[in-house]
């Protein structure tokens, strides 16, 4: 690079080129795509993951008009119509019978008690302390677990694919996909063709956050399924109820903490053991990434956390559950940082000391993080009074080669929590355009704050209970806080923009609605009960 005194673009704030298209309705995403004889397909799933047709009458589907074909796929049925509506009535009407195989007893209170009768025994290590049991000589113990649930993408978009297979032997598809290698190899081994004679045109996607990156790339072969057998130009469409409930999950995870303080109020040990199924299990990843049985995307942010801990010692037990899962957008810090910040709070609360004092002596061999702290509690006015009836909670986290930390402002109307405003000082080294960086520590936190509100999902006898926005809500715009974001400056190489935004954000409402009920909440999403 040339010097950055003769950068001429690099650190200049430029205005995205695509904005206003967007606004307009110009914009063509996947699911906008439109093509001549095009069909649309909708799947009837498995009502239980890892079920199978055992059988199905689609004589009721006939008499639905518009209705085209019935396909038996690999993971269900598709019903194929020449709109939409058709082919969803169409599958309204379709009967099938399951067998629902293994997975048809799992609950996730059950799999709770699992995990938690698990976090109470050794698993395996992934930090190893110089003397493990310290933490039980604390003149001040802690012992503290926390839940973390399944958690959907539930994108604004649902997912959807267009496939047209030709008789030339060549095939095409249109799809807003975050994985597509992995998704043209998986078309062209469902169609049976050569890579090279499968084509794959990348499509604007209404959000993904990991969704549409996956190693199995399930609704790219279904799509593909079905267009081999109906000869036509395909569509298949989602509807919100197969997206919430289509698996691929953030994992649920439960972590135990036994920690303390000595008689001069600093940690004396820390045993951290984490449990959870593995996003690589199974995967072309696990043989690359897996390294004597630790998937270290279950245990970042906690094995290689920036604080100075002594005796910190992490263990890991993987869980196998029979629900399929995937990365979520910041992958395992989103629950490791809500773990760490909160209990590292919880700490500074029980030594009498400020939580940004405490964690700069933790930090003090960190000046990067430290900085972005500095940044965060300066800009927010920590230390001052906050308006009225509001309370301040701070929490700092190292992902993907940056910094965020962050200051969340809430506030309680009556058993509802309000976050007012969000204060973020963000470090990704070189700043390339200012505008691009802001505005996706903003979406991170509207997302961050939709899981730590709202984001839950459970099943009962194998089934997801959630179905829409009405159970599994998102963030409205009337629960928007106003957000800051403070650039920390310098840096010689830029760093990860996408995902550090998330992670700090529960843990900073959590420890502001400490302050403010004197009460903690080891589980998300956030309520005003203490646990």
């Amino acid at each position: 690079l040339k010097a950055a005194k003769d950068f001429r673009i690099i650190g200049k704030p430029t205005r995205r080129i695509d904005s206003a298209d967007k606004v307009s309705g110009k914009t063509q995403f996947g699911l906008d795509f439109q093509r001549k004889n095009l069909h649309t397909a909708v799947v009837a799933h498995p009502p239980v993951f890892g079920a199978k047709v055992k059988s199905f009458n689609a004589e009721k589907v006939k008499s639905v008009a518009g209705v085209t074909h019935v396909v038996e796929l690999s993971n269900g049925v598709a019903v194929v119509g020449r709109n939409f509506w058709a082919a969803k009535k169409g599958r309204d009407a379709l009967e099938v019978e399951w067998n629902l195989g293994p997975n048809a007893g799992v609950s996730t209170d059950a799999l709770g008690k699992q995990f938690r009768d698990t976090a109470k025994g050794p698993g395996k290590t992934a930090r190893a302390a110089t003397s493990p049991e310290a933490y039980k000589a604390a003149a001040k113990p802690i012992v503290a677990e926390y839940e973390l649930p399944y958690l959907a993408h539930a994108p604004m978009e649902p997912l959807n694919c267009t496939v047209e297979v030709r008789g030339d032997g060549t095939a095409e598809l249109w799809v807003g996909s975050q994985f597509q290698t992995v998704d043209l190899a998986a078309a062209a081994k469902t169609l049976g063709l050569d890579p090279s004679k499968v084509t794959l045109n990348t499509m604007y996607a209404g959000g993904g956050f990991g969704r549409r990156a996956n190693p199995v790339s399930d609704y790219v072969v279904e799509a593909c399924e079905v267009a081999k057998d109906v000869k036509v130009p395909v569509k298949v469409v989602w509807t919100r109820e197969d997206d919430i409930r289509g698996g691929f999950y953030r994992p649920m995870y439960v972590h135990r903490v036994e920690t303390g303080l000595d008689a001069q109020g600093r940690i004396a040990g820390w045993n951290h053991t984490i449990v959870g199924s593995s996003i690589v299990a199974g995967t072309p990843f696990e043989p690359m990434m897996v390294k004597d049985g630790i998937d270290p995307t279950s245990t970042e942010g906690v094995a290689d956390t920036p604080y100075e801990i002594p005796n910190l010692n992490v263990t890991l037990h993987t869980v196998a559950t029979g629900v399929p899962v995937l990365w979520w957008r910041s992958v395992g810090h989103s629950h490791s940082a809500f773990v760490m910040e909160t209990m590292i709070d919880e700490l500074a609360a029980a030594a009498g000391k400020d939580p940004v004092a405490f964690r700069r002596e933790l930090l003090a061999k960190q000046p990067r993080v430290l900085r972005t702290l500095d940044l965060a509690a300066a800009r927010s006015g920590w230390g001052s009074a906050p308006p009225k009836g509001r309370a301040r909670g701070i929490a700092v986290h190292e992902a993907f080669g940056s910094v965020c930390a962050q200051v969340a402002e809430v506030s309680l109307q009556g058993d509802t929590i309000r976050v007012h405003r969000v204060i973020a000082a963000y470090d990704c080294g070189l700043v390339v355009n200012p505008l691009t960086v802001e505005a996706q520590v903003q979406s991170a936190i509207a997302f961050g704050l939709s899981a730590t509100l709202h984001g839950r999902i459970t099943l009962k006898e194998g089934r997801v209970e959630q179905s829409n926005f009405h159970d599994y809500p998102v963030l409205r715009m009337n629960e928007m806080p106003l957000v800051e974001v403070h650039l920390v400056p310098g840096g010689d190489k830029p760093t990860g923009v996408g995902e550090p935004g998330v992670p700090p954000l529960a843990p900073a409402v959590a420890n502001a609605l400490f302050a403010l009920t004197g009460k903690r909440t080891r589980s998300l999403p956030l309520s005003t009960r203490s646990t």
